[in-house]
C-alpha cells in the first residue's frame, strides 16, 4: 500500500503541469512598456520632431531685408550734389520663381513622413526584441522549474532506492547511479539559473530598467497555431511594411527634388519697398531679377538630383525582391518549428509518459532494473526540455515573421 501511494504521488508531481499566478508582469504589459520607456523609441521620437522643424525651415520664406541708401554721393574732386543728396530707406524681400517653394516644403514633408515610418519601424522591431526576450527569459525559468522537479523527484526515488539496498533488493551501483545523475541535475540547475538572471536584464534593458531588477514573468510558452498562408501574409506586408512604405517615400521624395533641381534654372525676384527723404509723400518700389546665365551649377544640381532619384527607383525594387524573400524564409521557419512542436505535443511527450508510467510500475514490483529505469527518467527529462525549447523556437520564429525585412539589410 505505501509503496503504491508513492508512485501515485510521483506521478501527480511528474506530470502535473506547473501553476503560474496572475500577478507580474505581461507579455503585452512587456511590449506597451518598451515602447514607451526604450531608448532606440525615444530617439526615433526625437528624429520625428527634427524632420518636423526642417520641413518648417524648407517651407519658410527667406527673411526680408531692412535697406538704408545714401544717393548722390559726389566723385572725388567734385563739389556736393547739395539738394541732389537724396537718403531712402526700405526693406526688400526675396522671392523665388512659383513653385520652387511648394517643392521644397513637399520635400520636408517627405521628410517628415519618412521620420514617422522610422517610428512606426522602431516600434515593430523593439516589439519583436522584447518578445524574443521575454519568451528567453521564461524558457529559463521552466527549464528551471523542470530541473528542479526533475531534482526533487530524483530524491524521492533515490530514498526508496536506499531502502531497497538496505533491504538487498537494490545494489551499490544503481545507488551511485542516482548520485551522479542528481550532481548531474545540480550542474545544470546552477547553469540555469544564471542563465536566467541573463535573460532577465537582458529583457530589462529593452524595457528601459535597471538590469538587477527582477519582475515576475507570468505569460508562459504556450502553442498558438498560425494559420494565415504564405500568400495572404506576403499581400499584408506589402500594404503595411513600413520599410516599404518608407522607400516609397523615399521615391516621391527623389522625385519632387529632381523637379525642384530643373526649376533652378527659372531666375528668382526680389521686392522692395523704399520711403524717400526729399519727398515725404512718395514711395520707391524696386524688382529685381537674377540671371541664371551660367548653367554649371544648375546642371550639376539636375544630374545629381537625377541620379539620386534613379537610385531610389533600383533601391526601392531590390528592397521590395528582399523583404518578400526574407518573409518567405521567415515563414518557412514558423511552419518547420510548428511541426516539431506537433511531434513533442501530440506523439512523443504522450509515449514516454505511457513509457514511464510502465517502467515505473514494472520497477516497484522488481520487474525492472534500476538502471534501465533511470534511463527512461533521464529520456523523459530530455524529452521534457526539448520540449519547452520547441515552444521557444516556435515563438522566437513568429516574432522574426512579424518583423521579417523590417531590420536593415
Amino acid at each position: 500500500m505505501r509503496k503504491q501511494l508513492s508512485l501515485v504521488l510521483f506521478f501527480a508531481a511528474l506530470f502535473c503541469p506547473p501553476a503560474f499566478g496572475e500577478d507580474g508582469l505581461t507579455l503585452d504589459q512587456a511590449v506597451q512598456t518598451a515602447l514607451k520607456r526604450n531608448p532606440a523609441i525615444l530617439l526615433a521620437q526625437k528624429n520625428m520632431a527634427g524632420a518636423t522643424a526642417k520641413r518648417l525651415q524648407m517651407e519658410a520664406l527667406s527673411d526680408p531685408t531692412l535697406v538704408f541708401r545714401d544717393e548722390g554721393l559726389s566723385l572725388k574732386n567734385q563739389p556736393s550734389g547739395g539738394s541732389d543728396k537724396e537718403y531712402s530707406l526700405g526693406i526688400e524681400q526675396g522671392l523665388e520663381f512659383p513653385g520652387k517653394r511648394a517643392l521644397r516644403a513637399e520635400i520636408g514633408r517627405y521628410g517628415e513622413d519618412q521620420a514617422a515610418l522610422e517610428l512606426e519601424r522602431t516600434r515593430l522591431l523593439v516589439a519583436a526584441r522584447v518578445k524574443k526576450s521575454y519568451y528567453k527569459a521564461v524558457l529559463s525559468r521552466r527549464t528551471l522549474e523542470s530541473l528542479e522537479k526533475s531534482s526533487g523527484l530524483l530524491d524521492q526515488f533515490g530514498e526508496n532506492l536506499i531502502i531497497k539496498y538496505r533491504a538487498g533488493t537494490a545494489s551499490y551501483s544503481d545507488v551511485l547511479r542516482a548520485k551522479v545523475e542528481k550532481a548531474r541535475l545540480q550542474n545544470q540547475i546552477i547553469e540555469q539559473r544564471k542563465d536566467g538572471a541573463l535573460a532577465k536584464a537582458e529583457l530589462n534593458l529593452l524595457l528601459g530598467k535597471k538590469g538587477d531588477d527582477a519582475p515576475t514573468l507570468s505569460t508562459d510558452i504556450a502553442y498558438i497555431p498560425w494559420t494565415k498562408s504564405l500568400p495572404v501574409l506576403m499581400e499584408e506586408s506589402r500594404a503595411a511594411s513600413p520599410t516599404l512604405k518608407l522607400l516609397a517615400s523615399k521615391r516621391r521624395m527623389s522625385e519632387a527634388g529632381l523637379r525642384l533641381a530643373r526649376k533652378s534654372v527659372l531666375p528668382d525676384f526680389s521686392l522692395g519697398l523704399y520711403f524717400p527723404s526729399l519727398r515725404g509723400s512718395a514711395w520707391g518700389f524696386s524688382l529685381g531679377v537674377n540671371l541664371p546665365l551660367w548653367r554649371t551649377r544648375q546642371n550639376g544640381e539636375i544630374m545629381e538630383a537625377q541620379a539620386a532619384d534613379d537610385s531610389a527607383l533600383i533601391n526601392a525594387e531590390n528592397e521590395e525582391l528582399r523583404i518578400m524573400t526574407r518573409i518567405e524564409n521567415a515563414y518557412a521557419g514558423v511552419k518547420a518549428s510548428e511541426e516539431q512542436v506537433k511531434i513533442f505535443e501530440q506523439r512523443l511527450l504522450k509515449d514516454m509518459e505511457d513509457e514511464l508510467k510502465l517502467g515505473l510500475s514494472d520497477y516497484q514490483f522488481g520487474k525492472l532494473e534500476f538502471f534501465n529505469l533511470l534511463d527512461l527518467y533521464r529520456t523523459y527529462t530530455v524529452a521534457q526540455l526539448e520540449h519547452l525549447k520547441s515552444l521557444y523556437l516556435y515563438l522566437i520564429s513568429l516574432a522574426d515573421l512579424e518583423v521579417a525585412g523590417e531590420e536593415d539589410s
